[in-house]
């Protein structure tokens, strides 16, 4: 459940009491002269149709506005029935406070990357799974994707995407220059060769090696993967858990790619770099469609505006498709 509070000038007390009539919305008044103060109740499901009716009215666009808080409990007497719609997915802006701490850069997201690559790359090297599952427990990948896929449903598309992109991609080099750092210096102390096998017949490095190969279940890690997250964000849920399963397609094939440069396999450093390149295009392409089927959308569109937005969507979702598809296929996977 979530808190609303709308404040307003005075002059506009009318429209709002008359939308809460309308909708049958109980709320608490507080006059304060030249603002007027209300307070209501709302469930998750129906904050991004409460939102969307206030901004089409000029709530929060025009004057006033508009401030989100969740409920973890009420104990009321008061019944908070009312007739607004329900919608799958939160608020666009929900969301971008929600992952708007960790889609930017800053010191904290270059040093957890940092942290997350140290972690990816030693565990690879040492065949360690434990080790790289913490790796993608640090790695603070998931913001950025999420920016990218509401920049390609909206408007601000260039703003949006521009500093996804640049976010994630600047982790990302971050995880391969650090995993070619670590294995230059692992290879200079202990010469690593990738395919020495040890008295039972088993890949030294066999994580380093799963890494490079570019096979349909690898790629429906990345599209699951995406598709989890876009649910859980639209939804307005935490999305500290399903940020693992982003770094899971994302940081050990970025550390891969650093090691493997760094001591010259560098055709199975191309292989790694085509995976790692698969899985950004297959979450951008689940965590976009989610958020497109959820009605995540722009702010106070007009028709004409909400028309070419919907064509835009179509045509990104069919671009990041195509992408895909022209990968998979030049890599023989099909």
């Amino acid at each position: 459940m979530k808190e609303i509070q709308v404040t307003l000038p005075t002059d506009r007390k009318t429209l709002m009491d008359e939308f809460l009539k309308e909708f049958s919305i109980l709320a608490t008044t507080y006059d304060f002269g030249e603002t007027i103060r209300y307070e209501l109740r709302i469930e998750d499901y129906q904050t991004n149709v409460l939102i969307e009716e206030l901004k089409a009215r000029g709530v929060g666009v025009a004057y006033g506005d508009i401030v989100v808080r969740p409920l973890s409990l009420l104990i009321s007497s008061k019944k908070g029935e009312n007739s607004l719609p329900e919608s799958a997915g939160v608020n666009r802006e929900e969301i971008l406070a929600n992952v708007g701490k960790i889609s930017g850069l800053s010191y904290t997201y270059l040093l957890m990357n940092g942290l997350a690559a140290a972690l990816a790359t030693f565990g690879l090297l040492n065949n360690d799974v434990v080790v790289i599952i913490a790796s993608m427990i640090v790695a603070p990948l998931l913001g950025p994707i999420v920016l990218t896929s509401l920049g390609l449903l909206s408007l601000e598309t260039t703003s949006f995407v521009r500093k996804g992109i640049f976010s994630e991609f600047t982790g990302i080099f971050t995880t391969i220059s650090l995993g070619a750092l670590i294995g230059y210096v692992f290879n200079e102390v202990d010469a690593i060769k990738i395919h020495d096998t040890d008295l039972g017949g088993n890949q030294i490095y066999s994580e380093v090696l799963n890494r490079t190969a570019l096979t349909i279940p690898t790629i429906s890690l990345a599209l699951l993967g995406g598709l989890a997250a876009g649910i859980i964000v639209a939804r307005g849920l935490d999305v500290s858990i399903v940020g693992v399963a982003i770094a899971a397609s994302l940081c050990p094939p970025a550390a891969t790619i650093g090691i493997l440069g760094a001591i010259g396999q560098f055709d199975l450093a191309l292989k790694a770099a085509n995976l790692l390149l698969l899985n950004i295009l297959a979450i951008i392409l689940s965590c976009t469609s989610v958020f497109w089927i959820f009605g995540v959308k722009s702010r106070g569109l007009s028709k004409r505006q909400s028309a070419k937005v919907r064509r835009l969507n179509v045509l990104w979702i069919v671009i990041v498709t195509l992408l895909l598809i022209a990968i998979l296929i030049s890599a023989g996977v099909f």
